[in-house]
């Protein structure tokens, strides 16, 4: 029996769609990071190099504050932390850490210290002492919001183009 996961559950991000009248309806999103395609790596492999496996997807969408946005528009009422959490995992991400390395030219070292410097770094930009207060403080929360749009444009960047 196969170790490889046959799941992926994570954050995504819409990079776009198209719809041509050959190739059909398509969606693209980035994953968080590189270690995010491993449940896909083997996929293509097993059916002879092409793609083609059936997925299930449940897709919510977020706003600004990383809470999710109901088909009426009204924000559920949140269960403590949304922003919080997200600042976490997104200083568990490599890529969001390789980020840091590269906006502060700093070698972040091993996998534990590139975590802890990713969210030293985080707590210094968005100037708090915790990530907890990302929910308390209106002033924290626009700082982290500036914070991840640089990111995400990092990631952009990083982005190979395709046709």
């Amino acid at each position: 029996m196969s170790n490889i996961p046959t799941a992926y559950q994570g954050e995504l991000m819409l990079a776009g769609w198209n719809e041509t009248h050959t190739g059909g309806a398509k969606v693209t999103f980035w994953l968080p990071d590189s270690q995010a395609l491993e449940p896909f790596r083997h996929m293509t492999v097993k059916k002879g190099n092409t793609a083609g496996q059936r997925f299930m997807a449940v897709l919510v969408l977020l706003d600004e504050q990383d809470r999710p946005v109901s088909a009426s528009g009204e924000q559920p009422k949140a269960e403590g932390g949304p922003l919080a959490k997200s600042a976490a995992l997104v200083c568990n991400s490599r890529d969001f850490q390789d980020f840091v390395a590269h906006r502060t030219g700093v070698d972040l070292g091993d996998d534990l210290q590139r975590r802890e410097r990713a969210a030293q770094f985080l707590r210094g930009f968005c100037e708090i002492d915790s990530r907890a207060e990302l929910d308390s403080s209106a002033h924290a929360a626009e700082l982290f919001r500036r914070l991840m749009a640089m990111y995400r444009e990092w990631m952009a960047d990083r982005q190979p183009v395709t046709a």
